[in-house]
């Protein structure tokens, strides 16, 4: 039963990066899965069911694979710069999901979306606050707010990944781990 959900997600997800969000149907998804309508909503409430439903086993991957390949690094500097090309990895390997985050936001129920992405920026923040924290308890780095420090590092990421979409994906995102490191680390002062 849940390899009948995971083909319907992944379906989905292709034609919501191929055509919106908006201009896909329930029926050309289940027609694309090989079930039928019935089937679908044994899973889903509706199309924005299925939506979230993606975003969110999205981003649990994601997570997971941050706290798998990151978390056993001791030194929180390294652990930030594998955290910085995790980031860049699961994003341009993952272009159809995150182009449809991008271009289906104006569509998307808000209160539900919102509500994804503070539950995203407080799992990711959670995983770096700690190091933070520490950190300026050591005097490594400035006593500033932890959300401010966490959602600056989120800026400068997506920042870097609008530019490398609208650019035409022509370059390795994952390239850029070291300048975002060192610009998010030491500043771009002399």
């Amino acid at each position: 039963m849940e390899n009948k959900k995971n083909v319907i997600m992944k379906v989905a997800e292709k034609l919501f990066s191929k055509k919106s969000y908006s201009k896909t149907t329930v029926e050309e998804i289940t027609k694309r899965a090989g079930i039928g309508k019935g089937t679908f909503y044994l899973y889903f409430k509706d199309k924005n069911d299925l939506f979230f439903s993606i975003i969110k086993q999205e981003f649990e991957n994601f997570m997971l694979k941050v706290k798998e390949e990151a978390s056993n690094i001791d030194d929180f500097f390294e652990r930030l710069r594998k955290g910085i090309e995790i980031y860049l990895s699961y994003f341009e390997k993952n272009y159809d999901f995150f182009k449809i985050l991008l271009q289906e936001k104006p569509f998307i129920k808000r209160k539900g979306f919102e509500q994804f992405w503070m539950d995203f920026f407080k799992k990711w923040g959670s995983f770096m606050k700690e190091g933070f924290e520490k950190q300026i308890k050591k005097n490594k780095i400035k006593k500033l707010d932890l959300e401010d420090i966490i959602y600056s590092l989120i800026g400068i990421l997506h920042g870097n990944i609008h530019k490398w979409m609208l650019n035409g994906r022509n370059y390795s995102l994952v390239k850029k781990k070291d300048v975002i490191f060192k610009i998010f680390t030491e500043g771009i002062k002399r």
